[in-house]
C-alpha cells in the first residue's frame, strides 16, 4: 500500500488521490488536507506537528520499546476475550 505524500499514513487500496507531476514523479494523498498544504500550501510535512516527518524529526514517535509489558499483554488478553464471546454467541445462535 502507498503512504501519503506529506503525512506518511498508510492508504487504503481503493482511496486517496494520486498526483502525477509532470516531470514523472508521483505523490500520493490520503486525503485533500495532505494534498492541499503540500501542494498549494507549500508547507514542509517536517513543520506540521500532525505529521510523520515531525515526530520522527522531534523523537515525539512512541515506539512499541517504550510500551510496558503488562499493557501489550493486557491487550493480547482482552483480545482473546472478546473472539472467545464471539464464538460462543455464535455457538448459541446455530443451535437454537
Amino acid at each position: 500500500m502507498p503512504t501519503c505524500a506529506f503525512c506518511g499514513d498508510q492508504i487504503d487500496k481503493g482511496t486517496g488521490k494520486m498526483y502525477i507531476f509532470t516531470s514523472g514523479k508521483i505523490n500520493h494523498f490520503c486525503s485533500n488536507r495532505c494534498e492541499k498544504n503540500l501542494l498549494h500550501l507549500k508547507r514542509k510535512p517536517l513543520k506540521i506537528k500532525w505529521t510523520a516527518a515531525y515526530r520522527k524529526e522531534h523523537k515525539k514517535d512512541v515506539s512499541e520499546k517504550s510500551v510496558p509489558v503488562e499493557k501489550v499483554v493486557a491487550k493480547t488478553e482482552k483480545k482473546e476475550k472478546t473472539a472467545a464471546v464471539k464464538k460462543e454467541k455464535v455457538e448459541q445462535s446455530t443451535k437454537a
